[in-house]
């Protein structure tokens, strides 16, 4: 009998299974967004000739040329279960590769919806240097095993850093039409640009400002508006959850009387996580009960700040009433609010700070650091890029001052209240998951070029200030 695959590999392979469709042709396609979002689990593969990998379009910095008269080689080389992406500068010579690949036996691969010319119009990085040659085509290797005390060290990030793949780039103004807000935490295998709780954790930091600044409580009916205007407005929505948060969940929703008969056809994994995330109308009251209570927040900044309000300066009721609007704009079928399973328990082992050393503007390129170095994690937190985003999110609640009750008398009062309320739950919540690690800052120098530096606890909200 074949052993089961690792958590995390049967994660990739699920997310891939979701993402991936048939056009019309009936080759396999996965949209840019997905290529774009993969860590170092998923193989990118161009199948183009050498020539087009330095000319307009150029390539997507660390990905594996194999031209397409060697493509019977990938499965050789990956084996059959290996999730890959293939690419070229539309569709057409990755979606023949991947049809051909699927008849040698492949069941995870595709092409990249688009190719090269959908990449680069997206303002995704792409580079035109000659592919580094030592780069070959080899299967997933295991992680080294860890070190005994589970920290990270500043040579091990600087390794990892430097790393071809484990940084991916896109213009500040690329991001902020089709990027998301991960959250911190580090069990996300692909680049992130790492803010606390991710887009859930900024929308109710805003709405915590927006009512502090104010002094009036917004009700569900207005939360649920402004889910559904952040949506139209800056697209995708994350929220995560993970898999120990729902494997404890699952035993109280067979208890519960209102889902015991909709439940007792399940058994299978992907079953459950089909129900969980679009179930029948006749579940989704019960469940959103459920949801909102923090026993079944696997994102931490979301529970800690419902479990201890206090520490964050906003009331208990707020991120619940922001998970209610979420899942109900998801169920009434918005392809945008962006449910996230991240696998396995937390093991972090530093905080890192992702930083430029200029200022930032519409079209620089910013940094998407994977938090996956080796089999160990790291939370990974931009303060830079979050500054820059908060300032669009405090103008988005002043743009739509028609969904909401009451409008700042002043509009600096509400900007300079997200910024401050976004440095105390910063802290709040490093304080709590991250006590007693090291802190790293990354800042890249012109281009890809960075230095890594030890920080001290005291230096971490401080440095987020600038």
């Amino acid at each position: 009998m074949t052993p089961e695959a690792p958590l995390a590999e049967r994660l990739v392979r699920v997310n891939f299974t979701e993402r991936c469709n048939r056009n019309a042709a009936g080759v396999p396609v996965v949209p840019p967004e997905y290529a774009a979002d993969t860590g170092k689990r998923v193989a990118l593969i161009d199948v183009r000739d050498e020539a087009d990998l330095t000319g307009p379009l150029g390539h997507i910095p660390g990905v594996v040329h194999v031209p397409l008269a060697d493509i019977a080689r990938i499965p050789q080389v990956l084996g059959h279960e290996q999730v890959t992406v293939l690419i070229s500068n539309h569709t057409d010579r990755a979606g023949r590769a991947a049809m051909f690949l699927e008849a040698l036996g492949m069941k995870y691969v595709a092409a990249m919806e688009g190719g090269m010319s959908v990449w680069k119009a997206m303002g995704l990085s792409t580079s035109r240097l000659t592919l580094y040659k030592g780069r070959p085509l080899k299967k997933l290797e295991a992680p080294p095993p860890p070190p005994a005390d589970g920290l990270l060290t500043k040579e091990m990030i600087a390794t990892h850093v430097g790393r071809r793949g484990s940084v991916k780039w896109m213009t500040l103004a690329a991001f902020l039409m089709r990027g998301r807000r991960s959250c911190i935490d580090g069990r996300d295998d692909h680049g992130v640009i790492g803010t606390p709780g991710g887009d859930t954790g900024e929308l109710a930091l805003a709405l915590g400002a927006y009512e502090a600044t104010t002094g009036v409580e917004l009700e569900q009916h207005h939360i649920d508006a402004l889910v559904q205007a952040w949506v139209d407005t800056f697209g995708r929505f994350y929220l995560h959850n993970d898999t120990p948060t729902i494997n404890a969940l699952i035993p109280q929703l067979r208890a519960d009387p209102r889902l015991t008969k909709l439940l007792e056809p399940l058994s299978q994994p992907m079953q459950w996580r089909t129900f969980l995330k679009s179930p029948p109308a006749e579940a989704q009251e019960a469940l959103l009960d459920w949801y909102t209570k923090p026993a079944a927040m696997g994102c931490g900044h979301l529970r800690l700040m419902t479990q201890h309000p206090e520490r964050y300066g906003v009331r208990g009721t707020l991120v619940p009433q922001v998970m209610r609007a979420f899942w109900t704009t998801r169920w009434k079928g918005a392809p945008e609010p962006e449910y996230v399973v991240l696998g396995g328990s937390h093991g972090e082992g530093a905080v890192v700070n992702v930083t430029l050393d200029e200022a930032l503007w519409t079209f620089s390129k910013v940094p998407l650091l994977s938090p996956s170095v080796d089999g160990l994690q790291m939370f990974v937190n931009h303060p830079q890029v979050a500054k820059e985003l908060r300032s669009h999110v405090a103008e988005f609640l002043l743009r739509v001052e028609s969904l909401l009750p009451a409008v700042p008398r002043q509009r600096s009062a509400l900007v300079d209240t997200v910024y401050e309320m976004g440095q105390q739950h910063l802290g709040a919540t490093v304080g709590a998951l991250a006590a007693g690690l090291p802190i790293f800052e990354v800042q890249f120098h012109a281009g890809e070029e960075f230095t890594v530096t030890e920080l001290q606890q005291a230096d971490l909200s401080k440095r987020a200030k600038h």
